[in-house]
């Protein structure tokens, strides 16, 4: 039956794209504000295409694969990026508060970290009493981390959802036959549903309902690298998404050591500092993505140890700070534009 997988991913993509038009219809608009790219009303909801069909799909493709429909860790999954997306797609409509968000955004991680193993290693650094509270922390830590860093990069034309599915590609053919794979590729097949009605012009937006739920998702496949007994490879999905990662941690650190508050809305990203420097919308989202490739490669070799981890991270840091160094350079220029 693995070989009608392909067939599945297809149907995948097509459902998410069938969905996202049907939202197009919905007419719930982002409307711009002081902290938008965009410059005209453009419809938002577009993440339920992709959410939809991805939740969908994961059943059969366990199946396909010889697998139960659902194990538990599989079911509290779509169970909290069901809530997730259910919460922010509300959210869309209604702009509830802040505290709302992070309510369901820790309620969704606590779903996926109480049913994750521990990573082999930890009892080793730390007594078993303290083994298991410590990595339900870190994860819960880790998945709301994730989430908003997923969904606080959502503001060019493709880039977190062209970013999102390279690396569910990769991260699909380097994990080839497990759940985590199988799951992989039908999210990367989601978002190529929704990919060609938001780039390189959106006719809709992804949303909240989109970024916050993959952000969930790229967090549990990073958490189940490292805790898997077969693959603790935890640094394959932070390689992966290391642009993203990057422009959250520089611009926190950036506007903590300018004095801003770091709870406020702005618009000082690096990839809108970069936009502002005069670079066009899709030259950027074109970086991101080949950040994500790069990273790719690196995962690889680690992996199939032609080089060490500390080699492959700092091979993926290294882009970062010449783009960042770069973007900074332009935005000195008096030609820059705001």
């Amino acid at each position: 039956m693995i070989a009608l997988f392909p067939f599945l991913l297809f149907a995948t993509w097509i459902t998410a794209g069938l969905a996202v038009a049907a939202t197009i219809r919905l007419g719930v608009m982002d409307h711009p504000g002081h902290r938008s790219s965009h410059t005209r009303p453009t419809p938002k909801g577009g993440g339920i295409g992709i959410v939809g069909a991805f939740i969908l799909a994961v059943p059969v493709g366990r199946v396909l694969h010889g697998m139960t429909p659902l194990d538990l860790p599989v079911a509290a999954l779509l169970a909290a990026t069901l809530l997730l997306g259910a919460i922010s797609w509300l959210d869309d409509v209604y702009q509830w508060s802040p505290l709302v968000k992070l309510g369901a955004q820790i309620a969704a991680a606590v779903m996926v970290a109480m049913t994750l193993p521990i990573p082999p290693g930890l009892p080793a650094i730390l007594p078993t009493p303290l083994a298991f509270p410590a990595w339900w922390v870190l994860a819960v830590s880790a998945l709301v981390f994730t989430t908003n860093a997923v969904n606080f990069m959502d503001g060019l034309n493709g880039l977190v959802s062209g970013s999102v599915m390279l690396a569910c590609l990769v991260l699909g053919a380097l994990a080839t036959g497990t759940p985590l794979g199988t799951m992989a590729l039908l999210l990367a097949a989601a978002l190529a549903g929704f990919l060609p009605f938001n780039f390189p012009s959106a006719r809709i937006f992804m949303g909240d309902v989109g970024s916050q739920p993959c952000g969930l998702l790229v967090g549990a496949f990073a958490l189940t690298c490292a805790s898997h007994p077969g693959m603790t490879a935890w640094y394959v999905v932070p390689m992966l998404l290391g642009g993203l990662i990057y422009d959250v941690l520089y611009t926190l650190v950036r506007r903590w050591r300018n004095g801003a508050r770091l709870m406020e809305g702005h618009r000082e990203h690096l990839y809108q500092r970069a936009t502002q420097s005069g670079l066009s919308p899709v030259a950027v989202t074109l970086v991101h993505w080949s950040f994500v490739l790069w990273g790719g490669m690196a995962a690889y070799a680690v992996l199939h140890g032609i080089m060490g981890v500390a080699a492959g991270l700092m091979a993926v840091l290294l882009p970062q700070l010449l783009w960042s160094a770069f973007v900074e350079r332009r935005m000195k220029q008096p030609t820059r534009t705001a």
